[in-house]
Formats: C-alpha cells, sequence, structure tokens
C-alpha cells in the first residue's frame, strides 16, 4: 500500500451518490501510517452510520471494529447523518487514557440525499467557515449546502466529546458520505480550536470542488492533514461520472489509492489490480459495486 493509482473510466455518465463516515488509528504503514486493517475498520463504521444506534450490535461489523457509537444527529433539511464513535486506548508511555473519535457520515439513504448528489452545479464556496476563500474557488453546491446543515447538528455534540484526552479525530464516508465528510473537516479546522487535527479518510467520494478550491483546502484549510480518498474501477458511479466531472472542472482534493471491493486490500503504485476490473470489459455497471470496499458493504439497508 503506498502511492496513488489511476481508475480506468469508462465515458458514459450516471450521476448517483451515497455515502457514510469513521474512524482510523494510524499504524506504521506505507501511506502516512495507515494500514489495511485500519482501513478496513473505517469501512466497517461507515457501514455502521446507515443503521440507527439501537440495530447497529446486530451487524457482524460491531464486534469487529471495536468502535462505540455515542450519538447520532441528522440534518433536517438535507436528511444528511453522521454518527460519533468512540476509541479508548491507553498510551503506552505515561499509561493515561485516551479517546479518539470517528465522525462517520452516512452516504445517501432517501430521496432528499439523492436531490442533493443530484445538485451537481459549481457555486461559491463561501458557506465553508472559511474567514477567505481565494477568488473563483467553487464547490458543488448540495454538498456545501449539506454540510452547512450537517455540521449544524454535529458541533455542539462534538465539541461536547472533545477533551484534553482526545488524541485523534478522523471524518470518514462513502460517496455523499465522503463529500460531507470533507467538508464538515473543513468546518470543524475552521471553528475549533485547541482540538486534534482531524484525518479525512473516505471511500467511493465523487469530487466535489475546482481546481482553486481544491488547492486551497489541501494548501491553508486542511494543510497537514491526511487526506485519502479510496477508490476501486468497479464502482460504476466514479467510473462512469469521470468525463462529465471532468469536463465541469472538478478536481480531487487529497491522495486516491485504488482498493480491492471485496478484501481489505490497497494497491501500490506497480502492483497487479487487473483481477479489480469490470467484468466486461471498461464498462463498471452494477450498482451493488458502488457499496462493497474493503470487503464491507457500504451502503443503505432495505430493512434494518
Amino acid at each position: 500500500m503506498n502511492t496513488s493509482r489511476h481508475l480506468q473510466r469508462s465515458p458514459s455518465s450516471i450521476i448517483l451518490v451515497c455515502a457514510t463516515i469513521c474512524w482510523i488509528q494510524p499504524t506504521a504503514s506505507a501511506f502516512s501510517g495507515y494500514s489495511e486493517s485500519t482501513l478496513e475498520r473505517l469501512a466497517q463504521a461507515s457501514s455502521l452510520s446507515y443503521l440507527p444506534i439501537d440495530k447497529m450490535a446486530a451487524s457482524p461489523y460491531f464486534d469487529t471494529c471495536k468502535l462505540e457509537p455515542i450519538t447520532q444527529v441528522i440534518d433536517p433539511e438535507s436528511e444528511s447523518g453522521a454518527t460519533i464513535f468512540r476509541y479508548r486506548s491507553i498510551d503506552e508511555n505515561d499509561g493515561s487514557e485516551q479517546q479518539k473519535l470517528v465522525v462517520a457520515c452516512r452516504g445517501s439513504a432517501n430521496p432528499k440525499n439523492f436531490v442533493t448528489n443530484l445538485k451537481f452545479n459549481l457555486v461559491p464556496a463561501t458557506r465553508l467557515s472559511q474567514d477567505v476563500v481565494p477568488e473563483n474557488a467553487l464547490v458543488h453546491d448540495g454538498f456545501q449546502t449539506a454540510s452547512v446543515g450537517l455540521w449544524r447538528e454535529l458541533s455542539q455534540p462534538l465539541i461536547k466529546l472533545l477533551d484534553t484526552e482526545t488524541s485523534e479525530i478522523v471524518y470518514t464516508g462513502h460517496s455523499l458520505g465522503a463529500a460531507t465528510a470533507l467538508l464538515c473537516a473543513t468546518h470543524y479546522s475552521a471553528l475549533v480550536k485547541g482540538g486534534p487535527s482531524p484525518s479525512i479518510i473516505t471511500f467511493g467520494g465523487p469530487k466535489l470542488c475546482n481546481s482553486v478550491l481544491a488547492s486551497h483546502l489541501r494548501s491553508e484549510a486542511l494543510e497537514g492533514c491526511n487526506i485519502l480518498h479510496l477508490v476501486h474501477s468497479r464502482d460504476p458511479v466514479l467510473v462512469n461520472n469521470e468525463k462529465l466531472w471532468d469536463s465541469l472542472g472538478f478536481e480531487s482534493v487529497g491522495t486516491e489509492l485504488e482498493c480491492d471491493p471485496h478484501s481489505p486490500v490497497v494497491f501500490s503504485m506497480g502492483e497487479d489490480a487487473s483481477l479489480n476490473s469490470p467484468l466486461f470489459g471498461n464498462v463498471a455497471w452494477n450498482i451493488v459495486d458502488h457499496c462493497k470496499y474493503m470487503g464491507v458493504f457500504v451502503g443503505p439497508r432495505a430493512f434494518f
């Protein structure tokens, strides 16, 4: 697991986005200290965020991710949601107890969420809690609005959980949740003083802004933060929308790595990911593949 690997994209267009969010603990592995097992746990947390807290224990991912769900919020306007998870650990140096927080933004789970995805026109990025944004910095209209509403609901319970023992916070999510995770981390970095710098780890996330805003987020608003986007070549939402996003001037914010949809594997540069290719040439067609990341089903359930 290491550097960026580009997807093979097909020219057709589908517009559909769904998402979620979760936590990650750095380890001594290749990309910014994040191991594949940790990324798998983040995918599991993203999956759990689709469920009400009282239904999470029935999921097979609940015991394996070892995260404690603390609270869940929903923006009443956009109906975007997020779950705050907690992980407690003991510091090996001084024996003190520390907590790590994961903010997992739920992906598309209702009609309003899909309407949010379709508001893909680029608008001025004036609502991201930034004192100053560069001229011509543009962001996806629906994602900006959803992040504003979600951060309004998320900020107070999150701030109450932050204390001197909080050593890490990670924003994560899948598809729509990937977009709101990154933008909520932007609000957090601007407004929450004294807390740990966030990491942003996403799965199947769409591009959400133009090059001007992408550069501002990387070099100023989220300077020094790990921003990792996990993708794969079977995901029809990513593959079939790439040409559209490029034509509209969208650009990725962080580092993109290709992963296996069916197992916790991230491909390094030069590794053979041919088994990850779509079954029918370059056509990624199965929408269920949009919800498969690192061997985890990350998406809405028909029944809880």
